[in-house]
């Protein structure tokens, strides 16, 4: 059996087994929220540098941290529903759906839901402070 690839191999590959960076993040990342999930697919460490593609689960009841980001963010909701905080008010959605935030907003994804919130990121810049 061939042994997992490296990180300096993922930049040349064009499958990227989400085991493998499942992996990486658990060792790696500290989630405030039992439960919590979350792992770039495709980013720095893939060898990507123009864009980031991350999956995030949050547990019934969590929220993300207040962020924001230079440029544009796109999320697709795959499962759960719940309210993206941002302009001062909630917006509701439900999954299957997509969420776009204009870039340098405020902006906060809460789990209202009594199932686990899924959602893929994908966005242009590095987040800035929030």
């Amino acid at each position: 059996m061939p042994t997992p690839p490296s990180l300096h191999t993922l930049a040349t590959m064009y499958v990227i087994h989400h085991a493998h960076l499942m992996d990486l993040a658990s060792r790696a990342t500290v989630h405030p929220t039992p439960g919590e999930h979350r792992f770039c697919a495709a980013g720095p460490t893939c060898g990507v540098s123009d864009f980031q593609v991350w999956m995030h689960t949050l547990p019934p009841g969590a929220q993300t941290p207040v962020q924001q980001h230079a440029g544009s963010f796109a999320a697709l909701v795959l499962a759960g529903s719940g309210k993206l905080l941002i302009n001062g008010g909630p917006l509701r959605f439900q999954s299957p759906c997509t969420l776009v935030v204009p870039p340098n907003s405020d902006f906060q994804l809460v789990n209202n839901a009594a199932v686990p919130l899924l959602v893929v990121s994908v966005f242009t810049a590095e987040p800035t402070a929030g």
